[in-house]
């Protein structure tokens, strides 16, 4: 935490952290190893957490103050060759949750959160991804989109927005419809 000492020294109390970290590992669920799986998640949600307890003190002080959780689609919807990517990303979607539900409760309301869940962005970080339904994003696409929704107060930001239906179609929707949509958006990528 000497970085963190660091920052409140050089620049005073930090009013907006976006917590934007991510590693990935795609393999099967038995081929992914144990430092693997341990990895995404202390980067993945646990890093969330640390960095959040870090800079929240001075956020509740003062009763103002933004937390992003950058997470994923992946922490709503599932992909095979993904499943401990997926997890964590889910992990830091409740993160995001039950932070936003803890401030209400303690009546931090000048305490904002935003959670940012895109789909594949062009950043290398999976190699060679493609859909059927929609593109791969451009960086400067998410960045707007997360502006927004910082401005806006936004709880959850879906990128492309029409996941959102999606979300809300996976809760309707039987399991046969479902896997159904699944294979029509045949999401791939090299593991």
């Amino acid at each position: 935490f000497c970085s963190v000492q660091k920052v409140k020294k050089e620049i005073g109390d930090v009013s907006i952290l976006v917590n934007n970290a991510g590693v990935i590992t795609t393999a099967d669920l038995l081929s992914t190893q144990d430092h693997q799986i341990e990895r995404m998640f202390e980067v993945n949600s646990l890093a969330h957490i640390w960095t959040t307890r870090a800079f929240l003190p001075a956020m509740m002080n003062n009763n103002y103050g933004h937390i992003v959780t950058v997470a994923s689609a992946a922490g709503h919807f599932v992909t095979s060759f993904m499943v401990a990517y997926c997890s964590s990303k889910f992990a830091a979607v409740g993160f995001h949750k039950a932070l936003t539900e803890e401030l209400s409760t303690l009546g931090k309301d000048g305490i904002k959160t935003t959670c940012l869940c895109p789909v594949f962005i062009n950043t290398g970080f999976v190699k060679n991804p493609s859909t059927r339904l929609g593109k791969i994003l451009e960086i400067e696409e998410v960045v707007e989109a997360l502006m927004e929704g910082i401005l806006t107060n936004q709880k959850m930001v879906f990128v492309p927005p029409h996941l959102s239906i999606a979300f809300l179609s996976e809760m309707l929707f039987p399991e046969r419809a479902l896997a159904f949509l699944r294979k029509l958006t045949d999401t791939k990528f090299d593991a």
